[in-house]
């Protein structure tokens, strides 16, 4: 499925401000857009800022792309917007997503911030329970009484489950980070994900890889991805933008530089993996 089919960025050099030069001197204007398109490049490369220009500019007709922090922007990032044009071929869901590495681990520190609330309130229930149960109180309200009666009618651990939800379970990064994206990716939407890899495992990557193909293949998803991933960037009829490139140009995966450096290093080394 394919929601966003081309955008257009602008040819101006009317403005010093960030980003009006970065892809002019890419000499990069028009991204037409498949069901899987990535940008990859190095650090700095501008895949982040092109993932964050296509959505801000979207979002400013109509917002229907969400993304749980919102961009800080200069005043050229908005003029820049401004010279931006975009051309849909279906009409983009409501609740489409773009979705930053920093969210992940954001979503992995509430986790373990919220789980050590809990057990903190946990422990202030123990001895609230103990104090209501067997110590005599003086009783100064109704609430004394009601948790006087409570406590000589329940288990200490019936009684805290009835007041705090159970601890939510805590997994490793990679786990955690692969249970965000099973969650926050549905059916039917265009996702923008900036280095979606971080955080995550070879073993975990090539689960989000899977995840990510049957979205798209079976519940119309489309996917604009940046990234570094060997394993996201070999995602079969992948459209490849090399932002290293001038002028930037589609590439194959297996055509990339750090694709090769990887493929020279094993190939130089492969007597250790066949001789174990």
């Amino acid at each position: 499925m394919i929601y966003l089919k081309e955008f257009e960025l602008p040819e101006k050099e009317d403005y010093s401000g960030y980003p009006f030069h970065l892809f002019l001197e890419k000499k990069f204007y028009d991204i037409k857009f498949d069901t899987f398109t990535i940008f990859y490049g190095d650090n700095g490369s501008g895949k982040s800022t092109l993932l964050n220009v296509i959505t801000e500019t979207i979002n400013k007709d109509k917002k229907v792309i969400e993304r749980r922090n919102n961009l800080v922007k200069t005043e050229y990032f908005d003029i820049y917007m401004n010279e931006c044009k975009y051309y849909v071929e279906n009409n983009i869901p409501i609740g489409s997503k773009m979705i930053c590495s920093e969210d992940i681990f954001q979503n992995i520190l509430f986790k373990r911030k919220d789980n050590q609330k809990k057990n903190s309130e946990r422990e202030d229930l123990k001895k609230q329970y103990l104090q209501y149960k067997y110590n005599p109180i003086n009783y100064e309200s109704l609430e004394d009484l009601s948790l006087s009666v409570e406590t000589r009618k329940k288990t200490q651990s019936k009684f805290i489950k009835s007041r705090i939800e159970e601890n939510e379970k805590e997994f490793s990064n990679g786990q955690t980070s692969l249970e965000f994206f099973d969650k926050e990716l549905q059916e039917c939407g265009l996702y923008l994900l900036d280095e979606p890899e971080n955080s995550l495992s070879p073993k975990f990557q090539l689960e989000l890889v899977q995840l990510i193909n049957e979205l798209s293949r079976f519940l119309k998803c489309q996917f604009i991805i940046a990234t570094h991933s060997p394993f996201l960037l070999s995602i079969p009829n992948a459209k490849i933008y090399s932002l290293d490139e001038i002028p930037v140009t589609e590439k194959k995966w297996y055509e990339l530089e750090n694709m090769q450096i990887y493929y020279n290093f094993f190939k130089e080394n492969k007597s250790y993996f066949e001789n174990r």
